[in-house]
């Protein structure tokens, strides 16, 4: 399998660390960013083949994230997976209409995420 860059935007290490182990495992390579201002720049420099974003982050919270990055001409075409544990239907449509590829929410099988960032990833 090619080597595939997957980029996380989540504020919760253990979520990082599981992520890590799962992807890396099945040959893919896990780039972490906690929610941060400066998320256009990582992603436009570190050029991810997907993004898995979570929604609730302290300062910025997901949705704001995916809406620059579908608005951005730079980072609009990277998929995104969405992975939250906000479950409710408004939160699916919202995130799915700001451009969202993909919405899993927590908790989640290692299984389904796995083969949900292949079809994202075109491998």
């Amino acid at each position: 399998m090619p080597d595939k860059k997957v980029l996380v935007i989540d504020d919760e290490p253990a979520i990082h660390k599981l992520l890590q182990t799962i992807l890396e495992h099945e040959g893919f390579q896990i780039m972490g960013l906690e929610e941060r201002r400066e998320t256009r720049e990582a992603v436009t420099s570190r050029r991810p083949d997907v993004i898995i974003l979570d929604i609730m982050m302290p300062e910025v919270d997901g949705f704001q994230i995916l809406k620059m990055l579908k608005e951005d001409e730079e980072t609009r075409d990277i998929p995104v997976l969405v992975l939250t544990v906000r479950s409710l239907k408004e939160d699916r449509e919202k995130a799915m209409a700001l451009g969202a590829d993909l919405y899993m929410t927590k908790p989640f099988q290692p299984s389904e995420l796995v083969e949900a960032v292949r079809s994202l990833a075109g491998v």
